[in-house]
């Protein structure tokens, strides 16, 4: 009885300590997503003046997969004092773009290039940026000792064979637009070699034109080297106003005279009030053409590209700061497409290559007087 009692309380014991519950294992929390915050772009203006505030804006955005709650914003100019803003509030998923504006604006006291670098720091908070690499960049700003008033330069890229550049030329881009802004601009057109044959007046000059700016389909409108292709009249007014009231970085007059042997020479002078690496291209356009009508529906053809001068590849020098030059480049005429000799005119523009700003245009003037070689 005594062994029965032992046995059965050693079971009891045992049918306890079974029952008890195990304990319970905590789940893992899981790893955060990783985050990528990327500074795609710093947005300045092609250039400033001295004294002139500079808003520092531009895009950041989101390259991982996990969510970006927050970082700090930060900008410094050359070696100067480090701006820094906190920016939080933030659910920036996948490929989200956080547009940036700086609430510290920059004032250069001084002329030349000078370097903006922007980049974030303390993302959510720890740092966590899945690629640091891609955090920070920094863009030249161009800063001038003065401006005078600009003359946009419209470079169009078409073909008499083109059905939408009939369109655009007719409706939008037309002569009742370009007469309603006279003296706002100066217009070369580059006649492409397609669609299909494409137009008659092409010249590899225009292509050279065309692999420059890596044109691959017409009409596309250029205004100061960058694209401005809009079909709509109201758009395109807007665009020209805007770039018209951007002030230009350097004085530009000059000089032309097509000789009975068709030799063309231009003299060019101007003052630039930036220094920079430039080049000096000048196009002899024909105002009115018709013998490249082909299938597109157009009968007239306006400012027509006939010869660059002295090639497509332009005069490239140095300019500084306040120190005028004379350039003076000439070119045969001879073998072009020129349908009416008096029916010409001199676009000349000074651009940075690297860059494709556009610094000033202007409208060259026939005067044998001014031509001294």
């Amino acid at each position: 009885m005594k062994k029965s009692f032992i046995f059965l309380l050693f079971s009891l014991i045992i049918i306890a300590g079974s029952c008890k519950k195990k304990p319970q294992e905590q789940p893992q929390e899981e790893p955060a997503k990783p985050v990528d915050a990327a500074v795609m772009s710093i947005d300045l203006p092609a250039f400033t003046t001295v004294g002139q505030q500079v808003e520092i804006k531009g895009k950041i955005q989101n390259l991982e997969h996990g969510t970006i709650k927050s970082f700090d914003l930060k900008w410094q100019a050359d070696n100067g004092t480090v701006h820094t803003q906190h920016v939080d509030g933030l659910n920036m998923e996948t490929l989200d773009v956080y547009e940036y504006n700086h609430p510290d604006k920059y004032t250069p006291q001084t002329t030349g290039n000078h370097i903006i670098k922007v980049w974030v720091e303390n993302v959510n908070g720890q740092n966590q940026d899945e690629r640091p690499g891609n955090d920070e960049l920094s863009k030249t700003l161009s800063v001038a000792s003065q401006t005078v008033q600009r003359t946009v330069l419209y470079e169009e890229f078409t073909s008499s064979t083109c059905g939408p550049c009939a369109n655009f030329n007719t409706n939008y881009f037309n002569t009742s637009f370009l007469q309603q802004n006279q003296g706002k601009y100066t217009l070369v057109k580059y006649q492409m070699n397609w669609p299909g044959n494409g137009d008659p007046y092409y010249t590899a000059e225009g292509g050279t034109r065309r692999q420059y700016y890596g044109v691959n389909g017409v009409p596309t409108l250029y205004m100061d080297g960058r694209e401005g292709t809009h079909f709509d009249t109201t758009e395109l007014q807007n665009a020209l106003d805007n770039e018209y009231n951007q002030p230009a970085v350097c004085s530009l007059q000059a000089y032309y005279h097509i000789y009975p042997d068709h030799t063309v020479k231009v003299k060019v002078t101007g003052t630039p009030y930036i220094s920079e690496n430039v080049t000096l291209h000048v196009a002899v356009v024909e105002k009115t053409t018709t013998g490249n009508a082909s299938s597109n529906g157009e009968t007239e053809f306006h400012n027509v590209m006939m010869k660059m001068v002295p090639d497509a590849n332009g005069t490239s020098f140095a300019v500084t700061d306040g120190t005028s030059f004379v350039k003076r480049v000439q070119a045969s005429m001879n073998n072009t497409n020129v349908e009416e000799w008096t029916d010409l005119a001199v676009v000349v523009f000074l651009q940075v290559g690297t860059t494709k700003m556009v610094l000033q245009s202007t409208y060259a003037v026939d005067d044998a007087t001014q031509i001294d070689f």
